[in-house]
């Protein structure tokens, strides 16, 4: 079982791009005309990109778009999460910590991301096991988010994922990449994996939970032509602001 938003095509053509970390009013409103499609508002309380409950509803009201926007957990009951995301609003949930694949039933009534943070080759068949366990249960995630690891955080740290690991991914539908990305590097990684969506934290900040306007554009001008070249595969394309 899965959200009715999950219901678009698994890949597309040119991949989506999502913000983590907003906690600004005016850098989310900056992020959706540059052309970023979601934006993650973080309720990690260690993260320095934590978004107490007035601060994420005051960039949600600056923005006026709670479909755009994530809400993103990390080791949270269930219960919690959906209340927190009720209250403000948000349809999504990404789920960044160390959460059990029985957790996710629990969640049916949000478009669902799940994260999985990317050591070693046992890390990427951990994650393999663990759809697996997820599809027997009858709640698969709507979206899978790669992430490098760090022995200090769950994220937003600006390391990256090795190539290794990424070229040996097995096919995963509605793929979103991260770890360490940025108008330098976005286009090239993106190409290793092709992915669904990309997201970028650290690499698109002036200092940690400030987002640099230039940074961002300078990211969307980076993926999008480069996705749309003759070195990448046509998917169909379908719009993340449908799900």
């Amino acid at each position: 079982m899965s959200h009715p938003l999950a219901a678009a095509p698994a890949f597309r053509e040119t991949p989506g791009i999502k913000v983590c970390g907003l906690i600004e009013p005016a850098e989310a409103v900056d992020c959706l005309a540059a052309g970023v499609d979601w934006i993650g508002l973080n309720f990690h309380p260690p993260s320095p990109r934590f978004a107490s409950p007035d601060r994420a509803r005051a960039v949600l009201s600056a923005c006026d778009r709670a479909d755009a926007f994530v809400g993103l957990f990390v080791d949270r009951p269930p219960a919690e999460v959906a209340a927190t995301c009720r209250a403000l609003g948000l349809s999504r949930v990404q789920l960044h910590g160390d959460e059990p694949p029985e957790d996710l039933a629990e969640l049916a009534d949000f478009f669902l991301i799940r994260a999985f943070r990317l050591r070693d080759a046992s890390a990427v068949a951990a994650m393999s096991a663990y759809l697996e366990r997820a599809e027997e249960l009858g709640r698969r995630p709507d979206a899978v988010l790669i992430d490098a690891w760090s022995p200090s955080a769950f994220g937003g740290t600006g390391a990256t994922i090795s190539a290794s690991l990424l070229d040996d991914l097995p096919p995963i539908p509605r793929l979103m990449l991260a770890g360490g990305l940025t108008p330098e590097n976005v286009a090239p990684r993106a190409a290793l994996v092709r992915p669904w969506m990309v997201d970028a934290a650290s690499g698109v900040e002036s200092a940690p939970g400030r987002k640099d306007p230039a940074k961002v554009r300078n990211l969307v001008r980076a993926l999008r032509p480069a996705m749309n070249s003759r070195e990448f595969p046509h998917y169909p394309l379908d719009s993340p602001r449908s799900g």
